[in-house]
Formats: structure tokens, C-alpha cells, sequence
């Protein structure tokens, strides 16, 4: 038993670890257009779900991602 369950071990690490170092680079698109993610957080504003303060960074953050978006 312990002949077959120790390189079947192995090979299992072995695969685990096959993927670790690897310099994936994640990059996070939107598939919502600029004036959906605007009127969502515009209602998001106005049902008090999120503050003043909230809402001018988070537009102005959406402002700067459309706008180089737009530039490209």
C-alpha cells in the first residue's frame, strides 16, 4: 500500500507546487459601460447607502478609469 501512496504523494505535491512562483498578472476589467457603474453609484448615494465622502472618490475614481479608457 505505502509503494503506491508515497509517489502518488509526491506527484500530488509536485503538482501543487507546480503553480506557486508563477508571475501571473491579474487584471480586473469592467463589462459595465462608465454611465451604468455613474447611475450605480449615484443610486447607491441617494438610498444612503453610501456617504458624501464615499461617493466623490469613488466618482472621481470612475472618472479617471473612463477617461484613460477613452484616451487608449
Amino acid at each position: 500500500m505505502s509503494r503506491v501512496l508515497i509517489p502518488s504523494l509526491l506527484v500530488v505535491i509536485c503538482l501543487a507546487l507546480s503553480g506557486c512562483g508563477s508571475h501571473t498578472r491579474m487584471v480586473q476589467t469592467s463589462t459595465e459601460t462608465c454611465g451604468k457603474e455613474l447611475t450605480d453609484l449615484q443610486d447607491a448615494l441617494d438610498s444612503r447607502a453610501i456617504t458624501q465622502h464615499e461617493y466623490d472618490k469613488a466618482h472621481r475614481a470612475i472618472m479617471e478609469r473612463c477617461t484613460r479608457r477613452d484616451d487608449d
